[in-house]
């Protein structure tokens, strides 16, 4: 991934938020990336970060201020300027949205932006439900044009069983790979006891 203009979506799984910054750094070195929040994102402090300070460091990495209002995510289908969009985290709430039309916040606006535009999106799932209620919204979504997921696993099958997490480290392969029309596979992967 290379010289492309990516648009970065970042949602509210705050436990993941610090593999978020990993990837908007790793491609931001050789690419220009725009970054969109969710409301929440965009205003709670958690126990992970200060919201001052990640989106402090949200902009340092990616040059740019960060997207954080519909009314900015709408300029996202006039100016037609990304080459990909990758969401990273999804929370099991942004993929229910999507998965049923709901364009009610700056990441969903932005995705309905980019889908106008006949470019691709990734996403990568973030949830504790991901194989419970929540998991029919995730197979409505990798049923659809334009839709490719990082890899997978469950993340704590023991302990929450139905919590599943996108292997980051595949981040940059899946954008790649969906730049091609093509899923990155196996979708899902292999659970690492060093989880436990």
């Amino acid at each position: 991934m290379k010289n492309k203009h990516i648009l970065m979506g970042i949602c509210g799984s705050f436990c993941n938020h610090q593999h978020a910054l990993d990837q908007l750094t790793r491609l931001a070195a050789n690419n220009d990336v725009q970054v969109v929040v969710t409301e929440n994102v965009n205003t709670l402090s958690t126990r992970f970060f200060e919201r001052d300070d990640f989106i402090k460091a949200v902009e340092r990495i990616s040059g740019h201020k960060v997207m954080s209002t519909i009314v900015e995510a709408e300029k996202v289908g006039p100016s037609n300027a990304y080459d990909i969009m990758c969401i990273v985290p999804m929370t099991a709430t942004v993929c229910a949205k999507l998965a049923n039309g709901i364009y009610d916040s700056p990441v969903t606006l932005a995705a309905k932006a980019m889908i106008r535009n006949n470019k691709d999106i990734v996403i990568g799932i973030a949830t504790n439900d991901g194989l419970g209620i929540s998991g029919v919204n995730l197979m409505r979504l990798l049923a659809t044009k334009h839709i490719y997921a990082i890899p997978f696993a469950q993340d704590s099958p023991f302990n929450k069983p139905t919590s599943i997490v996108a292997k980051w480290e595949f981040t940059e392969d899946t954008l790649d790979s969906a730049m091609e029309q093509v899923q990155l596979q196996p979708l899902l992967r292999g659970y690492e006891e060093k989880h436990i």
